[in-house]
């Protein structure tokens, strides 16, 4: 296990590389739902919500389900890059990820925000396999 996540950090051009079809990574957004279906880094990408935010008070509350859908949705031996927004989201998704045993994590560190100002792809795409409500669906069915 990595224990300065600092190493980990990756630049948005590098990802774009890692997640395009010729790549090997997987990112893994960890914004709210709302958050990804607006846009996210165009390539191979899911979105694992590290936490929630209530409706009314925008108080936070961790996602009980994210290592369960992560365990599902990614192989141990993927690039994981975990990104976010100018938050520690990432940096806590990544955190709880080598936990779980995933161990090839990088960390876009600024998230969407640096991928914008790279001028990379944006995309609204929102399908089954990459929502987060189609992962965790599939993840709990294959826990029973």
């Amino acid at each position: 296990m990595n224990d300065n996540l600092e190493d980990l950090n990756i630049n948005a051009n590098l990802v774009a590389e890692e997640i395009s079809q010729e790549g090997t990574g997987t990112y893994v957004d960890v914004r709210t739902v709302a958050e990804f279906a607006t846009n996210r880094p165009k390539g191979r990408a899911v979105n694992i919500p590290i936490v929630f935010f209530h409706p009314s008070t925008k108080e936070e509350h961790p996602n009980p389900a994210f290592e369960l859908v992560a365990r599902h949705a990614l192989k141990d031996e993927d690039v994981i890059i975990v990104g976010g927004n100018s938050d520690n989201r990432a940096l806590e998704a990544a955190t709880r990820l080598q936990a779980t045993g995933f161990l090839n994590i990088r960390i876009l560190r600024k998230g969407v925000e640096e991928w914008n100002e790279a001028t990379l792809p944006l995309t609204g795409d929102n399908r089954p396999g990459v929502s987060y409500a189609s992962l965790l669906t599939a993840a709990r069915r294959a826990k029973k």
